[in-house]
């Protein structure tokens, strides 16, 4: 069986040799010296990698991901999804 290869952008490289930032993101490969150094680097970077995988992933069934939550978790998630939404827009 081969290499996986990496979704992240059109050369597709090999998880071992990986070539770009997305990358390296998505893989949870950072250096040390890149890694996230404050909380707000942190919750962006889990920002991009839930919309990298919900983007790239439209065959997941959103109900098993969402199962895991209780109904407060899921209350408290929409809200500040909402604030972070609007924040934006």
């Amino acid at each position: 069986m081969g290499k996986e290869k990496c979704p992240c952008c059109h050369r597709h490289c090999s998880v071992d040799e990986l070539s770009c930032g997305r990358g390296i993101e998505h893989f949870g490969k950072q250096d040390v010296n890149s890694a996230p150094k404050t909380l707000n680097e942190q919750v962006i970077m889990d920002l991009r990698k839930c919309g990298h995988m919900l983007h790239h992933n439209r065959d997941l069934n959103a109900n098993n991901i969402l199962n895991s939550f209780s109904e407060d978790e899921l209350n408290k998630l929409h809200e500040l999804l909402s604030k972070f939404y609007n924040s934006i827009h």
